[in-house]
Parts: structure tokens; sequence; C-alpha cells
């Protein structure tokens, strides 16, 4: 008896795990329950799942509870037996003529449940067809069952994984949150000591030391933008990002921008063209000033010396688009849509980057509801095209 119940722990336990218990319906299930209804032509067809002591209905078409307790379900039966099971007429099958489920609503007479299993073989529920009227149950109309019942457990398999992939996410961006948080605080104290004693205050230095410092100082700079980066993406991806809105000139927004690259654009000898139209849009200033900061720096980052990186803006319908065109390698036109993907750097990237400045910057322009894609242009290089609504996000909260 300690064994059976041991195992019956464990069985219950598989249940658990798909986290689907006393949970809404789902299309994923309900399809293949109408199908189960429409193919054998029976009023009643449910998938269920067994817990400890009660069965729970995660899908039903016809069935008027949503749960009941085990000493109730015709499911039990199929169980205990480990396959399908067919009751052509309860009535006058010694067995189940006076089962609660009989007897009362929903007067079931003919019952066939083919039992799920997950990849262990562990037993998770059943897939039902019934009907208030005997039927006969011939071997076509088994195979057909007991290809949905296969089809249902591939999708309580995909639930399930989805669900620890799930979990894996969230562990790791709190992960990295944490870590991003705990590296930001010692790097700012280096970079301000470094800055302090590059000034010279702290006494002259050789131009020996002051290069080295000069180098220490640029890194740790730019430890700091990557732990600023994977802060904003983190946020991003808790959908945690809060937009601070209001209205703001686009040129005001592109000249912030430009400014941020401008000396880096100087000592690339890329020259920095941009004339935006005269709009007013509704937008977080410093996100969509770090979305085209983003943009313009790997357009500099890409372009040979002497090229020239072009901004350009307008107003189409109810859409602001801006587009940062290059004069670089250019993207590989199978690879333009990886490029928003983060930690991503393609075989035309110049080294330097942590491969998330992209996937910011679509997240910040989908958090003002907006999009933004890439293009190869003809004459060689890319153009970033980023469109936001004029009027804003519809809300002011934060972004899922």
């Amino acid at each position: 008896m300690s064994v059976r119940w041991d195992a019956e722990l464990v069985r219950a336990g598989a249940v658990r795990a798909l986290e689907l218990l006393d949970t809404q319906p789902e299309e994923r299930f309900d399809r293949i329950t109408r199908l189960v209804r429409d193919i054998l032509g029976v009023p009643m067809a449910f998938l269920s799942l067994m817990a400890l002591d009660r069965q729970f209905l995660k899908s039903r078409v016809g069935v008027p509870f949503e749960q009941t307790p085990r000493s109730e379900s015709l499911c039990t039966y199929a169980l205990k037996l480990g396959d399908l099971l067919v009751i052509n007429d309860a009535v006058n099958d010694l067995r189940f003529s006076d089962h609660p489920t009989v007897v009362k609503s929903p007067h079931i007479r003919f019952y066939a449940g083919q039992p799920l299993r997950d990849p262990s073989g562990q037993l998770l529920g059943t897939l039902c067809a019934a009907d208030t009227e005997p039927r006969t149950f011939d071997r076509r109309d088994r195979e057909r069952l007991t290809g949905l019942a296969r089809w249902a457990e591939l999708e309580l398999v995909a639930v399930q994984t989805e669900r620890q992939n799930e979990r894996v996410q969230r562990s790791r961006t709190d992960f990295v949150s944490m870590v991003s948080h705990e590296l930001r605080t010692p790097l700012t104290s280096v970079s301000g000591s470094l800055e302090l004693i590059s000034s010279g205050q702290m006494g002259e230095l050789s131009p020996e030391v002051d290069q080295l410092v000069g180098v220490a100082v640029n890194n740790t700079k730019r430890l700091i933008r990557l732990a600023d980066d994977v802060l904003v993406y983190s946020r991003l991806q808790h959908g945690a990002l809060r937009l601070r809105l209001d209205q703001y000139e686009l040129a005001a927004i592109v000249g912030s921008a430009v400014e941020s690259v401008a000396e880096v654009a100087r000592c690339a000898q890329i020259t920095l063209h941009a004339a935006p139209p005269r709009i007013w849009l509704r937008c977080d200033h410093d996100r969509l000033v770090q979305v085209l900061t983003n943009l313009l720096a790997n357009a500099v980052r890409v372009s040979p010396p002497g090229a020239a990186v072009v901004v350009d803006g307008e107003l189409v319908d109810d859409m602001v688009r801006i587009e940062v065109s290059d004069r670089g390698p250019g993207v590989p036109q199978h690879e333009l849509d990886r490029i928003f993907e983060p930690f991503v750097q393609l075989g035309t990237a110049a080294p330097g980057g942590a491969g998330l400045g992209l996937a910011i910057t679509q997240g910040i322009v989908e958090a003002h509801c907006g999009s933004v894609t890439a293009r190869a242009r003809r004459r060689g290089g890319t153009t970033v095209s980023v469109e936001v609504p004029v009027h804003g996000p519809d809300e002011d909260r934060p972004w899922w």
C-alpha cells in the first residue's frame, strides 16, 4: 500500500509541475476538445488533469462542471486501467450503473477516455468523449481519439517547456540586473578617482602615466556604459521601463544625439548630416535620444573615414519616421532581422560593442508603440528606420 501511495504522490507531483491546475481555458487545448466533439460526433468532450484528490477540466465542451472529486470521476478508472477505457452504455454496465455522473447530471451513458502521459510515462489525466445516449465505438473511433490524445500530450509538454523557459529567463534577467547594480557602484567610484588623478589635482603626471590613466578612464567609462545597457535591457525584459512622456521637438532630440557622438565622429573622420523637420511629438526625450545615439554610434563605427552619416525625419500620417543611414559594408539581407537580437554581433560589425545597443533600441521604440527596421542601401550601407506615434503611446505606464 505504501509503495502504491508513493507512486501516486509522484504522479500527482507531475500534474502539479504542469502548473495548469485551476488555470483559465487556453485555445491550444480547446481546439483539441472541439475536434473530439466534432470528429466523434459527441455532445461532451473534455481534457482532464487528475490531481491527488480531484479532477480539473482544463478544457471542456458541453460539460457543466469545471472540477469534481476523484470519487465522482469516470476518468479515475481510465487512469487505473492505463489505457483507453470505453463504456458503451453505463446504465447497463454493472461497474458504472450507480456512478454519480451516470445517475446524476450530466447523466453520462457513453464514455471513452484515453489516458495522457508525460514523456517519463507518468499519468497526467485523460482526453474524453461522452454522451447522454449509449453508443458504439469502433476501431476507427479509437484511433481518432488516441491520435488526438497524442496531440494533447505534445501540447502539455510544450506548455511545461514554455513555463520552464520563462522561469530560466526571469532568473537570468534578475541575476544580470543584480550583477549590473553591483558593478556600477564601484565602477563609478573608480572612474571618479581616475578622472581626479588625470586632472592633475593629485600631482603632476608624467606623459607615460597620464596616457595609462587616460586608457583606464576610457575603459572604466565603457564598462559603466555596458552596466547601464544591461540594466536597461533587464528592465525592458521585465516590462519595468517607465517612460517619462512629454511634448518635445524632433530637432532637439536629434541634436542631442548628434552632439553625443560628434567627437567620436570627428576622430573617425565621419561627417554627420542632420536636418530634421519641425515636428513636435509626445515621447520620452532621454530614451529617444538614447535610441538615436545608439544608431548614430553604430553608423559611425561601421563607416569608413571620409564617409557621411545622415539623419532624416518626416511625418507619415500619425507616425514620426526617423532614419539613420551609413556608408558602411552593410548587412546581408538574410541577417537584417537578427541585428536587433541581444548579444548578436554580425560579421560586418566593428569590434567594441556588447551587442545590446540595437536590442535596447528596439525595446525602447516598441515601448513607445513604435517599430524599428533595417534595410540595405542600393549603393552600400544600411538604413535603420524608427517609427513612433506622434501623439505617443496610449498610456503613461510601464511597458510589458
